[in-house]
């Protein structure tokens, strides 16, 4: 039995009776910018923006819902728990390397959301097999790419197309308050435009709230020693994996 096969034994074993709907929930803050949340069985497409990623995924997971990260080694455990994500209900795989489509589709088995950071542009063949096991399962996916199309025909795609922060001088001053536009396109109908507040935690943006734009850069600050997650299992494991975690 491989460590996969044992991780998900341990999270059925661990899940008690669901009820499954057909939809998953957002956050009250991203009701605009995802109407009537996440369809199950489908994947979306998130464009440069792990935060955003990580902000959609919170809205399930902080009503039970089991998630999955996939090939973000950089994550930090208070940056997620800051968006919502239940750090007791996540399993990380920062480093799935080539074997990134075997774990998707082993964990959409046992979890609700995955967010997964394919290592390139994805074969149409490749996402029509992995959208089929996420069908099978009611489970939905996160693409976490770095431009707009690298996951074939997704159900929908959120896009940052303008980012600010506060707490810039002439030169000068200290990164406060993160705020981003978010245009969404795809199942939800129209295309259309979001602005939110993105710091710890996410909340909308007032139409006066106006920052001079800046370039965008979402990565997370690397796990603290003090942050690291506790392995589910030794970390002896398959070749394939560099390690899963579970968070405790």
């Amino acid at each position: 039995m491989t460590l996969l096969d044992q991780l998900a034994a341990q999270v059925r074993a661990m899940e008690g009776p669901t009820q499954v709907r057909d939809h998953l929930p957002a956050l009250p803050a991203l009701a605009q910018v995802v109407p009537g949340g996440l369809l199950r069985g489908a994947a979306y497409e998130v464009n440069g923006s792990l935060a955003l990623a990580l902000a959609v995924a919170a809205g399930p997971s902080s009503k039970g819902a089991w998630c999955a990260v996939v090939g973000v080694p950089e994550i930090g455990a208070e940056a997620a728990e800051a968006f919502g994500v239940a750090l007791d209900r996540t399993i990380l795989v920062p480093a799935p390397g080539e074997h990134w489509p075997h774990v998707v589709s082993t964990l959409a088995d046992v979890t609700d959301v995955i967010v997964v950071r394919p290592p390139a542009s994805v074969r149409d063949v490749e996402a029509q097999r992995i959208v089929a096991r996420l069908r099978q399962h009611a489970t939905t996916l996160l693409a976490l790419t770095p431009d707009a199309g690298a996951w074939p025909r997704p159900a929908g795609r959120l896009e940052v197309t303008e980012s600010s922060w506060t707490g810039l001088g002439a030169g000068h001053g200290h990164l406060g308050r993160r705020q981003i536009t978010v245009t969404a396109t795809g199942r939800w109908g129209r295309p259309h435009r979001t602005r939110l507040w993105l710091d710890a935690g996410v909340e909308p943006a007032a139409p006066s709230d106006t920052l001079a734009p800046v370039a965008s850069s979402d990565t997370l600050a690397p796990v603290a020693s003090s942050d690291t997650l506790a392995p589910a299992f030794p970390a002896e494991t398959v070749p394939a994996l560099d390690l899963v975690r579970v968070a405790s």
